[in-house]
């Protein structure tokens, strides 16, 4: 039983996803949004692996698997999946039941979520991807999520108001005294 409730909460997850676009979503918080992205980044660098594999040199940086950025990077999103998970929820919206435990997910949640994050991407764009990446090595994985959440609040500031931001993180709070 609890595997087929399993499976109609990942069926909402997916068809939730594509809907979250169209409607307006509950905004996830920045530490949030922020651990979410520190647990999916190594899944999402094996994803940008395979799609760069074919347009890239062999010791490309980022075609690396054992480098020590890579270890750095999955030492980091163990630790963060505590809370990440809550990101999921607010990303499934109401489609996703309150009682499913998330832990029973995360095999799909770690094939689903890369995949989309890098399914726009062309491999014209994987040389520039694998100099960002060699620049970022220094980067602890908890800076690098901070970055990337810092950058995403700036752009959706240039969301048009009729667009829909799918990963929409809460605005952060202005500091007083600037």
């Amino acid at each position: 039983m609890k595997k087929i409730s399993a499976a109609a909460a990942m069926i909402g997850l997916l068809s939730a996803t594509s809907l979250q676009a169209a409607e307006t979503q509950q905004c996830i918080p920045p530490e949030t949004a922020e651990s979410l992205l520190t647990y999916v980044l190594p899944g999402a660098l094996g994803a940008l692996r395979t799609k760069c594999t074919s347009s890239l040199p062999a010791n490309a940086p980022l075609l690396q698997t054992d480098s020590p950025q890579v270890q750095k990077y999955e030492a980091a999103s163990a630790a963060a999946w505590p809370k990440a998970a809550p990101a999921i929820r607010i990303l499934a919206g109401q489609n996703f039941p309150a009682d499913i435990e998330l832990d029973a997910f995360r095999p799909l949640i770690d094939a689903m979520v890369p995949a989309m994050l890098v399914q726009e991407l062309k491999t014209e764009d994987c040389p520039t991807i694998n100099k960002v990446y060699s620049l970022l090595e220094p980067v602890p994985a908890a800076n690098l999520a901070t970055l990337t959440v810092m950058l995403a609040q700036l752009g959706s500031n240039e969301t048009k108001e009729n667009e829909k931001d799918p990963f929409n993180i809460c605005k952060a709070p202005t500091e007083s005294g600037s």
